[in-house]
């Protein structure tokens, strides 16, 4: 018997060994983390916006300034120093073959463009002034025109011929006015120009009531007259107008 309460006695205990709170235990963590790579470099890169390929650009005269424009990604702009920087740099534009011009900024003016074709070359070049590896570059081809002017609007002037006048009597007109002389008078008459001895131009002869329009197309002086009464006499001067010539 006493051997048999002994026996519960250790299972007992053995049991409660088992059911009592776990024992801490020494747990090292040496999980070696690696750091995420650093994001890839963005490769710069650049447009030329304006002017554009095969685009006739109007100047003044037969010279004239053309702005150059350039869309940049991933790029500062620098004067040239210091040691080579991906994302930074500046531009050599190299005009029809030219000597290279050194370009900061993405607006550049090309000065003095004869009419005519040009090219122009832009490339990418890093702050110690060497050029970017692989190259970046651009080339764009163009046309200066000389400007066309605005086209001109022809007036009308209206003459009337009295019986021994014309009213106004002395007028200034433009290239590509019409004039119209009114036979406002009692007497057959005409408007007659005659420069160097050579027509510059001829109502003919006009009835009373009737009239006519000439279209004056060339710069002129002219005291006219009436082919029916000579000692009448008018004064007209036709002056350029900026567009047609004359």
């Amino acid at each position: 018997m006493r051997h048999l309460l002994l026996g519960l006695i250790l299972v007992t205990l053995m049991i409660a060994g088992c059911l009592g709170p776990e024992q801490p235990q020494n747990v090292t963590n040496e999980t070696n983390v690696t750091p995420p790579p650093p994001p890839p470099v963005k490769m710069p890169s650049f447009t030329i916006t304006s002017p554009g390929a095969g685009e006739a650009v109007p100047v003044q005269g037969d010279v004239g300034d053309v702005s150059l424009t350039m869309s940049t990604q991933n790029l500062v702009l620098k004067q040239p120093g210091g040691a080579a920087k991906t994302g930074e740099g500046h531009f050599k534009v190299t005009v029809d073959g030219g000597t290279p011009l050194t370009v900061t900024t993405k607006t550049y003016v090309l000065s003095g463009l004869a009419t005519g074709e040009h090219t122009v070359k832009v490339e990418l070049y890093n702050n110690d002034k060497t050029p970017y590896s692989p190259k970046i570059s651009k080339e764009v081809t163009f046309t200066v025109e000389k400007e066309k002017p605005a086209e001109y609007v022809p007036q009308e002037y209206t003459i009337s011929i009295k019986d021994f006048a014309y009213d106004p009597a002395d007028i200034t007109v433009k290239v590509k006015d019409r004039v119209t002389w009114e036979n406002d008078g009692a007497y057959p008459r005409s408007a007659t120009c005659f420069i160097n001895g050579k027509q510059a131009f001829d109502t003919t002869v006009l009835g009373p009531g009737k009239s006519a329009t000439i279209t004056m197309n060339k710069t002129l002086e002219c005291e006219y007259y009436s082919v029916t009464h000579m000692a009448m006499k008018g004064h007209i001067t036709v002056e350029s107008n900026g567009v047609d010539p004359g």
